[in-house]
């Protein structure tokens, strides 16, 4: 029951980091948008690879027991760092492209 509530914990704040990420699509120009936008999507998915990179070398390691459960809460929680990795990056880099 509780794998189900972190999958929507995540779905929601998925949704609403990608519709700030709209929102601040539409505000800059066309450029800025874009370059906050792949910025932000570019630091996500290192943070992501280097999350998942960590779970397989903890999966492969003989000394290290895991379980499906807690195999499946550590993606999930690599995710979950992804996700806070765009949404703080967009709110940076938008605030950062406003002072200038």
């Amino acid at each position: 029951m509780n794998i189900f509530f972190a999958v929507t914990v995540l779905i929601y704040t998925m949704l609403l980091i990608i519709t700030y990420g709209f929102a601040i699509l539409t505000k800059f120009k066309e450029d800025k948008g874009e370059e906050i936008f792949n910025r932000a999507f570019i630091n996500a998915y290192v943070i992501l690879l280097f999350g998942l990179l960590i779970i397989y070398t903890l999966i492969q390691h003989p000394h290290v027991p895991l379980d499906s459960g807690k195999t499946s809460y550590l993606l999930l929680s690599s995710k979950f760092l992804s996700l806070m990795t765009l949404g703080g990056s967009l709110f940076f880099l938008s605030r950062k492209r406003c002072s200038q």
